[in-house]
């Protein structure tokens, strides 16, 4: 979700804000990339300002103001706001879900929200009006603050559920929880040693395969190859030290486990549209801009 980012988004446990059920939060987010990642709860988010891109099994999708995007338990994707933005971000966690939806794991949720039919723009912006209602309790904090938006997260449950959600056919589309227990277990491995050279015997036996069923677990499991993954894994470090710090780049790359420049290189050009260098002048020039324009 092309949010504040989270020290640990590969795996992101299920979190609630204070005092509701759900987590909810209207970010400003100046630049972000979020490698790969998947989580237990539902995901929503409405665009108030700026971009963002969603990757979901090699297909992106732009988001624009206006725009709201679902992305259902355990979808693996990635998101990426290069210039920002400003945006509400709704997480269902995976058992509240369970609590109010029994068959919660032998449905999938989701919509196309550039689809411009009729009934299915009438169905979105019922679900836009009640998350703007959403938006507006938590910020104004009226008197019986939580039983009016409890109300309202009732009422959003049920627009998806009734609206968006469809009852998995396909044995192969349903949900695994030991499937996702070993991505986990994966996931976690690498965020803790992607610094290291990791050799595909080891990561296959944290998952308890043989290497070669390994990396073709991993894509039909995450929608990306392994190498690719923990290449964007150490990409999503890298940039964030590049606008964070004042390190060369040398010793970044080297920080963070990235042996090859050259394919570094191809690929922060690809996903960032501009060298290292560049990168992290335009982001200086961009908080200084935003300094200058918000004088304490």
């Amino acid at each position: 979700m092309a949010m504040a980012e989270p020290t640990n988004y590969q795996h992101e446990h299920d979190r609630i804000t204070d005092g509701l059920d759900i987590f909810f939060w209207v970010f400003n987010d100046k630049s972000s990339y979020v490698p790969t990642h998947w989580h237990s709860a539902i995901e929503v988010m409405y665009i108030l300002e700026g971009e963002v891109d969603i990757l979901i099994n090699g297909e992106t999708t732009r988001l624009l103001p206006g725009d709201v995007y679902l992305i259902d338990s355990a979808i693996p994707h990635s998101t990426k706001s290069l210039s920002g933005n400003r945006a509400i971000l709704i997480q269902l966690p995976y058992r509240l879900l369970e609590r109010y939806i029994p068959d919660i794991d032998n449905r999938r949720f989701s919509f196309d929200c550039h689809d411009h039919s009729p009934l299915i723009q009438t169905k979105l912006l019922q679900l836009i009006e009640t998350i703007k209602q959403m938006q507006v309790v938590f910020e104004i904090k009226p008197d019986g603050e939580i039983l009016r938006f409890n109300s309202l997260v009732f009422e959003f449950l049920f627009q998806i559920y009734h609206n968006f959600s469809r009852v998995i056919e396909d044995e192969n589309e349903k949900k695994s929880s030991k499937t996702f227990s070993r991505i986990q277990n994966i996931v976690d491995y690498l965020d803790a040693n992607y610094t290291k050279q990791i050799t595909l015997d080891e990561i296959a036996s944290v998952a308890c395969f043989q290497k070669e069923y390994f990396c073709h677990f991993f894509k039909k499991n995450m929608g990306t190859t392994y190498t690719r993954y923990l290449n964007d894994l150490r990409l999503s470090k890298i940039r964030k030290d590049l606008i964070e710090t004042d390190l060369p780049l040398k010793d970044i790359l080297e920080k963070h486990g990235f042996s090859n420049y050259k394919l570094f290189r191809k690929m922060f050009s690809e996903t960032f549209g501009c060298t290292p260098g560049q990168y992290r002048k335009n982001s200086s020039e961009l908080n200084d801009s935003s300094s200058n324009s918000h004088p304490s």
